[in-house]
């Protein structure tokens, strides 16, 4: 009966601290094996009419006894035959507790090469020890006991992690018939760049590699890389926090509230451009104003562009000069703006008491001076003067600050993202459920196409084209809203529009990758319908809609039956699921 209770308790104290760090796990479960042994000393103890004395007397005795009830010392003769099994499970948990504890390292190494052994994929994972600790405590709810190798130049006790830890030649040892997962989270300098260039030269030997891995931001937008021997997926600290936010803060989604549905037939069109406000021009605001303008690529009911942006600063001119040297479309875009003033000053308060902002963003590189900052914008429009209603505010934190979360997490209309601590999953960075529709979406090509390469042998810049078209679907759902009802007319008449918004937002994907359109043709590109120069970042099909039966093309229409083809396979996948 007492082997019964014991393992019914322990299983479920086993349940209670699963999340718990597996060191504070381990002291706590002898903990309690320490507690429940004096319990049973303790029970055997007690008679009828002690007294106090008595009472404390038999509680040093289990006290002074359990110790060694739980490492093979325990005396069995006072109980039934099943204390003795009871006994040497905590026993065994008294040892396994002092391995974690005193000579875990060499626990985690020997436990590691087991499971690399024994495990057909292994995980390899690059990166700052805070960066890996933190995937590495993921993976490990995710996946039953992983093998999990940390790359690094230097071994340190400092923070130990569930790993094997081993220096960058253990790529060397890497071997056939094995699955490697590789993810190399943000490193300081190119150093990611140099061990992607290694990984290639091991793909090339025929290695399973399935590699994540962080850039810089700059390079990502607007350099194109090819790696055909890695199953590659790059981004940046800045794209994954922006992606993050925008996911949840989709501008389409805020319009949807603010205007009334669109009529049958047709597709959703507000009636004014979202309007965002960005405070300090530096890489995670710059990737900010990106994503928006990719995610707001329809147009107003009267036809104009549906996003509206400022653009305040100090010494403003240097960073806008460089933004629009890589993105040179936006030299022409008159919804865009910019004032270069200081932060904060008497100009930026009166630019945003002057203008009807949706959103703003406040993201100079001082986290202490964001947080303030965001205090006095409320301030200003909710007791101030102007009658402008309170636009939402995004508040960019570049490191922990606890005292913001305090003074402004009650505030429904303020948002913290972290910019430099992002979420580091096993769903967001092996499974990579996007990764997997593109790559779909991509096989959908090959099918209507003799000459369409493997997705692997793709560049860098077809396959964020590919990631684009499935990041995007949930904005076609709300321009379209509810079909159900409508009529194949009436569904017919949509697709097109809805044809019409995907020119518009493949044209703001290359527009924010720095391509420009392609004015002229020579005859042999207009004999063959070849439309692009990517060495030059140019393409013809960067028009408007109603430009595109103008170009060569293999039949009339062409052009526009793609988009709507993407379009309407869209909708009848999702009829279908």
């Amino acid at each position: 009966m007492v082997l019964i209770i014991y393992l019914c308790y322990i299983t479920l104290l086993s349940l209670l601290l699963r999340k718990w760090h597996h060191r504070f796990h381990s002291l706590m479960i002898t903990g309690c094996n320490f507690t429940f042994a004096a319990l049973m000393f303790f029970c055997v103890q007690i008679q009828p009419n002690m007294t106090a004395g008595d009472i404390f007397a038999a509680i040093g005795s289990a006290l002074y006894a359990a110790p060694s009830a739980i490492s093979f010392q325990g005396n069995t003769s006072l109980f039934g035959p099943d204390a003795s099994y009871v006994f040497f499970l905590m026993s065994l948990y008294t040892v396994r507790t002092v391995l974690a504890l005193f000579f875990r390292e060499i626990f985690v190494r020997i436990r590691m090469k087991w499971r690399m052994f024994t495990r057909k994929t292994i995980y390899l994972v690059t990166g700052t020890r805070n960066d890996a600790g933190r995937f590495i405590r993921d993976l490990n709810r995710c996946v039953p006991y992983p093998a999990v190798v940390y790359l690094t130049d230097q071994v340190s006790a400092d923070l130990p992690l569930d790993a094997y830890e081993a220096d960058f030649s253990f790529l060397s040892r890497l071997q056939n018939g094995k699955n490697y997962q590789v993810l190399l989270l943000p490193a300081d300098d190119l150093r990611n760049q140099q061990l992607l260039l290694e990984l290639e030269e091991l793909g090339k030997r025929g290695i399973s590699l399935r590699v994540t891995a962080f850039t810089n931001n700059e390079l990502l937008r607007i350099e194109n890389m090819v790696f055909p021997h890695l199953d590659l997926y790059l981004l940046s600290q800045e794209q994954m926090a922006v992606q993050d936010f925008l996911f949840q803060n989709r501008p389409l989604a805020r319009l949807r509230q603010l205007d009334p549905p669109p009529a049958p037939g047709h597709i959703f069109r507000p009636h004014a451009p979202f309007s965002l406000c960005i405070i300090g021009f530096d890489a995670f605001a710059r990737e900010f104003l990106l994503q928006t303008y990719e995610n707001t690529s329809f147009t107003t009911a009267s036809g104009t562009p549906a996003l509206d942006v400022l653009v305040i600063d100090h010494e403003l001119t240097d960073k806008k000069a460089a933004f629009l040297s890589d993105f040179p479309y936006f030299v022409q875009a008159s919804d865009l703006q910019w004032i270069d003033a200081h932060v904060p000053s008497d100009a930026l308060f009166q630019a945003l008491s002057a203008r009807r902002s949706h959103q703003i963003l406040v993201a100079t590189q001082d986290t202490e001076e964001n947080i303030h900052l965001t205090l006095r914008i409320r301030r200003l429009f909710v007791h101030g003067t102007t009658e402008q209603p309170t636009p939402q505010l995004v508040v960019a934190l570049f490191h922990e600050d606890p005292g913001a979360a305090a003074l402004l997490q009650n505030d429904d209309n303020v948002i913290l993202q972290q910019v430099n601590q992002c979420q580091f999953t096993y769903e967001k960075l092996i499974e990579r459920s996007i990764d997997r529709q593109a790559e779909a979406l991509h096989r959908q090509y090959q099918h209507n196409s003799l000459f369409t390469p493997q997705w692997r042998e793709l560049d860098t810049f077809t396959q964020s084209s590919n990631r684009a078209v499935v990041w995007d679907i949930p904005n076609k759902l709300l321009l379209a809203g509810d079909i159900s009802s409508l009529s194949e007319p009436e569904r017919e008449a949509l697709f097109w529009e809805l044809a019409q918004y995907e020119h518009l937002r493949w044209n703001a994907f290359h527009f924010a990758r720095g391509w420009l359109p392609l004015m002229e043709l020579t005859p042999e590109e207009r004999d063959h319908c070849r439309l692009k120069r990517s060495a030059e970042k140019r393409h013809a099909c960067l028009v408007d809609w109603d430009q595109l039966n103008t170009l060569p093309q293999q039949e009339p229409g062409l052009l526009k039956r793609y988009d709507y083809e993407n379009v309407a396979s869209l909708f009848e996948a999702r009829k279908n699921v």
